[in-house]
């Protein structure tokens, strides 16, 4: 089996679209706790986690794109599992279509033809 199956080709596209999405989150509550920050007295800056969050998700993303599209690395099955699992977790910051692409994620790599494919490769 030569070609990717297409639950990780949509997988991949799922990546790299949450990662866009979630680097735009990122710089809206981070710009909100600045200034939520500056206007509440210091109160805001609370909500301070919410940009984390989005940044650790968009960067596992990217992560997982990446061996996604390379497909020379091993451990990617499990950087693709704890990608999606930081995509579910955007939806405390709002971020529902990263949660819903999370969820279909795993869907998709939990196939037996993506399990079987990543491991014809040895990179599971």
């Amino acid at each position: 089996m030569n070609t990717m199956p297409s639950e990780l080709q949509t997988a991949k596209t799922f990546f790299l679209v949450s990662g866009i999405i979630n680097i735009l989150a990122f710089f809206g509550w981070g710009t909100s706790t600045i200034v939520g920050g500056a206007f509440s007295c210091g109160i805001g800056c609370l909500m301070g986690i919410l940009p984390v969050i989005n940044i650790i998700s968009c960067i596992m993303d990217f992560i997982a794109y990446n061996k996604l599209n390379t497909l020379n690395r091993t451990g990617t099955y499990d950087t693709m599992q704890t990608a999606s699992v930081f995509q579910i977790v955007t939806i405390v910051t709002g971020n529902v279509i990263s949660f819903i692409f999370g969820i279909l994620n795993l869907n998709n790599i939990g196939s037996e033809s993506s399990k079987t494919f990543l491991r014809e490769r040895g990179i599971y």
